[in-house]
C-alpha cells in the first residue's frame, strides 16, 4: 500500500488524572514495533492542548527513548512546545486556531519554523488550509512541510495537492476510505482507529485494513461527542482484546 499511515498517539493517565509515565511507556514501546510511519504525539484525540507544557515534554522523552525523531510529529500549542521539540530534533505540527481571514491565516503560516506541519480543520478555523491559500503561501516562500487536513472532499484535496506539489506531505484526516483519499492526491491519512494499538495489528495491506479501520470507526461514529471518543480510544488502549473483536467484527463505513 503506497500510503503514509500516521496515528495519533494517546497520552494514558492514571486514576487522578496525572499523566501515567510507565503506561505511556508501554504504550509507546507496543506502538514503534508496528509498521506505522508516524505518531502525532500530544494532538486533538488526546486533547494535547490541555496538557501542560511539561506533559508535552515528557510525552516526547517517553517517544524518543522507544523511536527515532523521524517517527515524530510534536503536537505544538504554546510557542515553547516549538522550543521543546526542535531541541529533540522533532518535527512540530500545529492546529490552525481562530484565523479570522486569509491575512490572519498567511501570517500565522509565515510565523511557523521551517519543516514545521499544520492541521486544518474547520471546527477550529473559519479559514482553512485550501487549495488557493496554499498557491499563496507557496508563491510567497513559506509552505509548511505538510499537513493533516480534516472534513475535505476529493476535489478540495485535488486542490491543495495541485497548489503544494509533489513534495508536500497532504494527510487526509480521515481513514474511511484511503484509496479515495489517495486516488484525491493524499500521500497519506491520519488512522484514529489504530491508535490503541490492539495486540495484533492488522497488516499493510488496504483490503485487510480498510474493513479493521472501519470496525473501529463505525463505533466511534456511533458515540458522537469527542470526550466520548476519546474515553473509547483509552479504553481500547489498556485492554487486552483486539477493538475489531469488542465491536462485533468489521463493519463497512463509508466517507
Amino acid at each position: 500500500m503506497d500510503a503514509e499511515i500516521v496515528v495519533p498517539a494517546l497520552a494514558l493517565r492514571d486514576d487522578t488524572g496525572r499523566l501515567n509515565e510507565a503506561a505511556t511507556a508501554g504504550y509507546a514501546a507496543r506502538a514503534v514495533n508496528t509498521w506505522v510511519d508516524r505518531f502525532l504525539l500530544s494532538g486533538t484525540t488526546t486533547r494535547g492542548d490541555r496538557m501542560t507544557l511539561e506533559e508535552r515534554a515528557t510525552v516526547l522523552d517517553i517517544w524518543l527513548d522507544v523511536a527515532p525523531p523521524t517517527r515524530l510529529l510534536a503536537g505544538c500549542w504554546v510557542a515553547s512546545d516549538f522550543d521543546q521539540a526542535q531541541q529533540r530534533g522533532v518535527a512540530p505540527i500545529v492546529v490552525m486556531r481562530d484565523l479570522a481571514d486569509r491575512t490572519a491565516a498567511l501570517a500565522f503560516l509565515r510565523s511557523l519554523p521551517v519543516g514545521a506541519y499544520v492541521y486544518s480543520h474547520p471546527a477550529h478555523s473559519p479559514v482553512i488550509l485550501d487549495g488557493e491559500l496554499c498557491a499563496a503561501v507557496r508563491e510567497a516562500g513559506f509552505l509548511p512541510a505538510g499537513a493533516k487536513v480534516a472534513k475535505v472532499r476529493p476535489p478540495e484535496l485535488r486542490a491543495v495537492r495541485s497548489a503544494t506539489g509533489e513534495s508536500f506531505a497532504l494527510w487526509d484526516a480521515s481513514s474511511r476510505n484511503i484509496a479515495g483519499s489517495l486516488a484525491a492526491g493524499a500521500s497519506g491519512v491520519v488512522a484514529t482507529p489504530l491508535s490503541p494499538f490492539a495486540p495484533h495489528t492488522p497488516p499493510r495491506d488496504l483490503d485487510t485494513l480498510q474493513p479493521v479501520l472501519n470496525a473501529v470507526q463505525y463505533e466511534l461514529d456511533g458515540l458522537g461527542e469527542a470526550a466520548a471518543r476519546r474515553d473509547y480510544l483509552h479504553a481500547l488502549a489498556a485492554s487486552p482484546l483486539d477493538p475489531w473483536v469488542r465491536s462485533g467484527g468489521p463493519k463497512q463505513n463509508a466517507r
